[in-house]
């Protein structure tokens, strides 16, 4: 699989810095379930277009980020995200980049793994959420994907024709 360059050297870090924006962004308590796991997607996305340029410890340092922010357990988040791209690049090969579904299987079974570890750490804490409702992100992850896949190319190397 071909492997996309990032635009700019600091394509990766500014879009984390969007995606984790896009994280902490207030919205309505209605809303909060429904909110796409962006820093999950965008390590997903770098994990799948430019592999030798993710890095295991950069997704651990913003996930200890979210986790201070939050004020979660350290580690909670930084562990997920680090499995989310370690997940990816395990499985990246064993894709076809333009093949839609196989996009989606993975961003569900990445995405679940990420939010099972979540869901582990919370119930040894006992803070679990009740119902299903916890698992809406991964559906409303995978409904924003296309999208946000989209426009992820503002920050890819224009391919050079001759």
């Amino acid at each position: 699989m071909e492997e996309i360059s990032p635009r700019f050297t600091g394509a990766i870090l500014l879009s984390v810095v969007v995606a984790f924006a896009l994280t902490i962004l207030p919205v309505n308590d209605e809303w909060i379930l429904f909110r796409p796991e962006w820093l999950a997607l965008t390590f997903i996305h770098w994990g799948l277009v430019s592999p030798n340029k993710s890095s295991l410890v950069f997704a651990w340092f913003v996930g200890l980020l979210i986790d201070s922010l939050y004020g979660t357990i350290m580690g909670q988040h930084a562990l997920g995200f680090t499995i989310v791209l370690f997940l990816t690049l395990r499985m990246r090969s064993r894709l076809l980049m333009d093949s839609f579904f196989q996009q989606l299987f993975l961003l569900f079974l990445v995405l679940g793994t990420y939010l099972l570890i979540n869901l582990w750490i919370l119930g040894i804490t006992g803070n679990t959420p009740e119902g299903w409702g916890y698992w809406y992100t991964v559906f409303s992850s995978l409904l924003i994907w296309p999208l946000y896949h989209y426009y992820m190319r503002l920050y890819h190397a224009q391919k050079k024709s001759f």
